[in-house]
């Protein structure tokens, strides 16, 4: 058997056990990292014909200088992300041969070799430039610019967006609707409220679908030629809609999500309630996708700074609770209260365990001793 058939097949058989439980993209990324694998050997070390016979220098590290001097038609080098997920997935596969009859070395790729993740920051859409694409969307009534419209409404991927039923709307009871958004990246469906301009971005996709050329029964947004062809006039949508306003950087799709959820924080919603609205799993992801601006760190100090939250309470001093007397049962037991407070609050801030316990019992000595004073002066007003 050849070098090609033998290592292919043995790598695109743990593919093949993989696809049970992995998602369709995902199992095509590890079929397309066999192929380079497989491509690399065939041109630069065409005498390897098993996988026990792979060495990590040269035939690892080489592969890994290949993806790094990569060049694609367009003259791109490979993202930082792309070459990771090659390495991940080749990796993977390499440890799932060491079943095989011919099993590969261990340690022939490394945790090391796998590129650190390059976390982008977030992508909003300025104030200006998104008030002026949705008064442009707002004029328009196309397929493709509804459709934008109501991902930047709702804050989905454009995926989602392309998936969604007919039926996607429901009515909570008064003016309260919801936007039931079908599986997406993380296959978890969502639901996420909407005002009444998503209401009528809904309604009126509903009326385009049933405008020839037949649409799919299964889908709101009608899809003649394919999903990928809708995909594409949706990102050409966009293109023509951000230079019609002016806007003259790259605008993608995904940065609407982005404008979303900033929006979204500004307006006050916490960040586990906006977890939940864009579909994350894990708040670090949410957090990649708002943008924190200087203005947001002066409104939030100055606010904080003049209503916060929480403040520690301040005990009353002896004269502050009843300056006018000296002496009766009012002050002594204001005394003893806050002798209370103030000695319950340096407990909390004592940190040392054992003084710590010492200064509970002390606490909780003085409550008794306040707690009978009270009984004898409420016994000795009731006997006058």
């Amino acid at each position: 058997m050849t070098r090609e058939r033998s290592l292919r097949e043995a790598l695109a058989a743990r593919v093949r056990v993989l696809e049970t439980t992995l998602q369709p993209s995902t199992a095509s990324g590890y079929r397309y990292t066999v192929r380079s694998f497989i491509g690399y050997l065939g041109a630069s070390f065409p005498d390897i014909g098993k996988p026990s016979q792979l060495r990590r220098d040269p035939h690892l590290l080489g592969w890994l200088e290949h993806l790094w001097t990569y060049r694609s038609s367009a003259g791109l080098p490979l993202a930082g992300s792309t070459r990771g997920h090659h390495v991940a997935h080749l990796r993977t596969l390499l440890e799932m041969l060491a079943d095989s009859p011919n099993p590969p070395r261990p340690g022939l790729l490394r945790g090391e070799d796998i590129p650190k993740r390059q976390y982008c920051l977030p992508r909003p859409l300025s104030p200006a430039d998104d008030a002026r694409l949705q008064e442009y969307w707002s004029g328009a009534a196309d397929v493709c610019s509804c459709a934008l419209w109501l991902q930047r409404l709702a804050g989905m991927r454009i995926g989602e967006c392309v998936d969604l039923t007919p039926d996607c709307l429901r009515h909570l009871g008064d003016n309260r609707w919801t936007l039931h958004v079908p599986h997406g990246k993380p296959r978890s469906e969502r639901w996420v409220p909407v005002d009444d301009r998503a209401r009528v971005l809904v309604e009126r996709l509903r009326f385009l679908r049933t405008l020839p050329p037949a649409a799919d029964a299964r889908f709101l947004l009608p899809r003649p030629k394919g999903r990928a062809r809708l995909l594409f006039d949706l990102r050409g949508a966009l293109r023509e809609a951000t230079g019609e306003v002016g806007i003259q950087a790259h605008i993608v799709p995904h940065q609407l999500r982005h404008t979303y959820a900033t929006s979204m924080l500004r307006a006050g919603v916490s960040l586990p309630a906006l977890m939940k609205l864009l579909g994350h799993h894990n708040a670090n992801m949410t957090l990649l996708y708002v943008e924190v601006t200087q203005q947001d760190l002066q409104r939030e100090f100055h606010a904080a700074r003049l209503q916060p939250r929480h403040r520690a309470p301040v005990p009353p001093s002896l004269e502050e609770s009843n300056p006018a007397v000296s002496g009766g049962p009012a002050s002594v037991l204001a005394a003893l209260s806050s002798s209370f407070r103030l000695l319950d609050l340096y407990r909390q801030r004592c940190g040392e365990p054992a003084r710590e316990k010492q200064l509970l019992l002390l606490t909780r000595r003085i409550a008794r001793i306040r707690s009978v004073f009270e009984k004898l002066a409420n016994r000795a007003k009731g006997e006058k």
